[in-house]
């Protein structure tokens, strides 16, 4: 049997339709929309402050300047030793935007980050303006959220890696 237009058709389709498309998540919560942290340390250390964002949210040139500056981490010391700080750099930058491995929403965040930038907050790239964009100012400022960095606010299963849109729960004051 040869592959037709209409066959080829039909497989397209149902690629798209099923989310498996170049490994994409279409935001049907089948998939993580970012893979969420794997790695212990990266895990532990990173949530005792905040929550460990997924290393795809940026490109690992901006991992790594984050890492090399830990004692001045947004106002923090957060120090780790040597081995440590070594074992997540290479975890984070293995797992970055602009890895081998990611998916294509990862890509376009890391496509919309000039080369020669390495931004230290996700909240600062083109890619979560653009998704963030209609969400009005007063809104970051209610006490549930408090910052646009807060991302389990608003997004509930942020922390596995799930963003889909359904998800998203806006708290009131």
């Amino acid at each position: 049997m040869g592959v037709t237009f209409k066959n080829l058709g039909i497989l397209l389709a149902a690629l798209v339709a099923s989310g498996t498309w170049l490994g994409t998540s279409w935001g049907d919560g089948s998939t993580p929309t970012f893979p969420p942290v794997s790695d212990k340390t990266a895990a532990t250390e990173c949530s005792a402050c905040h929550m460990a964002y997924p290393a795809g949210l940026l490109p690992a040139r901006s991992w790594t300047r984050m890492m090399r500056d830990l004692e001045n981490h947004f106002g923090e010391d957060a120090s780790l030793s040597a081995e440590e700080t070594r074992a997540v750099t290479r975890y984070l930058q293995d797992n970055a935007a602009d890895s081998a491995h990611a998916n294509d929403r990862m890509r376009r965040i890391a496509g919309g980050i000039p080369s020669n930038a390495a931004p230290l907050r996700f909240t600062e790239t083109p890619y979560f303006g653009y998704l963030h964009d209609e969400v009005p100012a007063y809104v970051w400022k209610r006490a549930k959220i408090g910052s646009r960095a807060n991302c389990i606010a608003c997004h509930t299963r942020s922390e596995s890696g799930s963003f889909v849109e359904r998800e998203i729960k806006i708290p009131k004051d």
